[in-house]
């Protein structure tokens, strides 16, 4: 039996095959493939758009049916308007995917945190594999910023634990997101964003074998 996540994807095929691919791509910054279709990079991932539906195309394990649906959403995006790089805290986004709420999001920052030991050396090694930038001190934590999706850039600060704070993560979106992918799909972006950064650093330390594999 589908599972409520395939069955979001399946509800979006038939407003992708609608889309005219080639004209959506020079909007949203994708690389047209032939006559009908276009290839975007997503969380460390190459993927490709299709009428048919949305899959990768670098081999290796198949892409998490979420991705599939948010990169459906990306692509039916109004879009026109260029990054301001001025950004708002995730919790500021309101709605949510069924399904899907802060509370996943927070999940996996905090799991990522165990990982790291709260360290943002390993934070920070994980976050260059992901081809991150950092951009310096923000608010007392290192603060990082990541081309998730063409003309959608995502920052994440890493605060290191000191006598008062444990150690924590905050996701900020630019103000311009909205163009590019609605709110509800907020929550499923950041995750996955901290779910990949979370299998860099199990890489690091060996673990890939576990990547991916929460309690």
């Amino acid at each position: 039996m589908p599972t409520g996540y395939e069955k979001i994807y399946q509800a979006l095929l038939p407003k992708l095959a609608e889309v005219d691919i080639i004209e959506q791509a020079k909007r949203l910054g994708l690389a047209p493939e032939g006559q009908a279709s276009a290839k975007v990079d997503f969380l460390g991932r190459t993927y490709l758009y299709s009428t048919e539906g949305v899959d990768v195309i670098d081999g290796g394990e198949p892409a998490p049916i979420n991705n599939r649906s948010l990169l459906i959403h990306y692509i039916l995006a109004e879009g026109g308007i260029e990054p301001r790089f001025s950004f708002v805290p995730i919790n500021r986004m309101t709605g949510t995917i069924e399904g899907q709420g802060e509370s996943d999001e927070a999940f996996m920052g905090d799991y990522l945190i165990k990982e790291t030991e709260g360290k943002h050396d390993v934070f920070a090694a994980a976050a260059e594999a992901m081809r991150g930038e950092y951009i310096g001190k923000h608010l007392g934590g290192h603060c990082w910023q990541f081309m998730v999706l063409p003309k959608m850039p995502m920052r994440m600060i890493f605060f290191e634990a000191d006598e008062e704070f444990p150690a924590d993560i905050q996701v900020l979106f630019d103000e311009t997101a909205p163009y590019y992918m609605d709110f509800e799909c907020s929550g499923f972006l950041s995750e996955g964003a901290l779910r990949e950064l979370l299998f860099q650093v199990q890489k690091q330390l060996g673990r890939e074998e576990t990547a991916y594999l929460l309690p």
